[in-house]
């Protein structure tokens, strides 16, 4: 049991410092960073904008 705590206890550890050199280098989150990454290569085509769509179309 020990062991494992040990462990989680060396992570938590190591991704709070790899959080907070991230966080004086960096403005936004990581997680902000990742989904714009991410979501901006497809947001055009994942829009739900029906009316949008719909005078696209021409219609």
């Amino acid at each position: 049991m020990f062991k494992y705590l040990f462990i989680l206890a060396i992570g938590v550890a190591i991704g709070y410092g790899y959080g907070w050199k991230d966080a004086q280098v960096n403005e936004k989150h990581i997680a902000e960073r990742v989904i714009e990454r991410i979501g901006g290569e497809t947001r055009e085509r994942m829009g739900n904008d029906v009316d949008g769509k719909y005078s696209a179309e021409g219609k």
